[in-house]
């Protein structure tokens, strides 16, 4: 980290007080976002209980996807430590699959979630990723800790990237916060993955394979598990960026 006096890190929560999302960058856009056919674009909304807050739903359709995700690739684990938090809700928690984290795709290329779980094998779509995958076709519904580097998959026992008992819940506010930590050269980062909701409180670390040199952009992503309809909802998305030497 450089020698920055008080400061040292950059800190953001976005609690989404003013309208910074679009479909891509541009001049006030600082989250681009994108969505299927008859879905329902992320965008700023209100309501009690909620307060302030970014709305989307997928339409009744099997693999329609909803992504949020930063506008520029500007997280290098070189730089030091680099952090994403989001508070998150959904209507229902069958049928859907997520993945929150850091990609090399601001919106996917591949139209589809950066890493996939069905029963217990992933599926690496991007060549780069790593943050937290949940999946309703896994055989265990609970969230799990993945990586993909150079399109490979981490070589880690899907056990040990399981967080057992962390099957969600609709309706609660869920946070999921995925860190990483320069290990210095030649060395993967360190990833800390957490997830907490309804009093409960998960967390895994790992030393990963993703080089520290790869140019990454925060990443949401929700994508239908069958023809259902979902409601996702955002409260604040925080970020955390070393200030580079």
């Amino acid at each position: 980290m450089a020698n920055a006096g008080n400061i040292g890190m950059v800190r953001d929560v976005d609690f989404f007080l003013t309208d910074n999302i679009g479909t891509s960058g541009a001049d006030g856009i600082k989250w681009v976002n994108s969505s299927d056919g008859g879905d329902t674009a992320f965008a700023r909304a209100a309501a009690a209980g909620r307060g302030v807050h970014v709305a989307g739903a997928t339409a009744a359709t099997d693999n329609n996807m909803l992504e949020i995700c930063g506008d520029l690739l500007d997280t290098y684990g070189q730089n030091g430590y680099h952090s994403l938090e989001v508070l998150f809700q959904l209507d229902v928690i069958t049928n859907i699959a997520f993945n929150i984290g850091f990609n090399d795709d601001s919106l996917d290329a591949s139209n589809t979630l950066p890493i996939e779980l069905s029963t217990v094998t992933f599926t690496a779509n991007a060549a780069e990723f790593v943050g937290l995958v949940f999946d309703t076709a896994a055989t265990n519904d609970d969230a799990h800790c993945c990586w993909v580097d150079d399109t490979s998959l981490t070589g880690e026992a899907i056990a040990d990237l399981r967080m057992a008992g962390c099957s969600l819940e609709a309706a609660k506010w869920i946070m999921a916060r995925v860190a990483l930590q320069d290990r210095g050269s030649g060395k993967g980062l360190r990833a800390t993955f957490t997830v907490a909701y309804d009093g409960k409180t998960f967390e895994k670390e790992f030393n990963t394979t993703i080089d520290r040199d790869a140019a990454l952009v925060p990443y949401i992503g929700f994508e239908n598990r069958t023809a259902s309809a979902h409601n996702v909802y955002i409260k604040y998305i925080a970020r955390e960026q070393a200030i580079a030497d």
